[in-house]
């Protein structure tokens, strides 16, 4: 099934190499927006949590001794570290042109 949003498949090395950036740059644009949204969330939160009473279901936390947001903090935070290596990993490494290179450069030792 072919959507109208999803260009056709390249064929040419020239769109080819214009078809991996476009998707190198769109993977590197979903972090960024990623780590905008952690961003304004997790401030909000500590906001809240400095400046405002805190909610009735954050005693828990308090008892412990903990904050309320930082378990949130801590494991968006997580996910938003994996997510960002995924997507550095993948451009600095470009994926199969990085192994293709590889293997020529294995291939033409002498």
């Amino acid at each position: 099934m072919r959507h109208d949003h999803c260009p056709p498949f390249p064929t040419d090395d020239n769109a080819m190499a214009y078809w991996r950036a476009r998707r190198m740059v769109r993977a590197l644009r979903g972090w960024y927006l990623h780590l905008l949204v952690y961003a304004a969330v997790n401030g909000w939160l500590w906001f809240r949590f400095l400046f405002l009473p805190s909610p009735g279901w954050a005693h828990r936390a308090m008892e412990a001794g903990r904050p309320w947001p930082l378990t949130t903090t801590l494991a968006w935070g997580l996910a938003l570290a994996v997510h960002g290596l995924l997507v550095w990993w993948r451009i600095s490494q470009r994926g199969r042109d990085w192994e293709a290179r590889k293997i020529e450069q294995f291939m033409n030792r002498k």
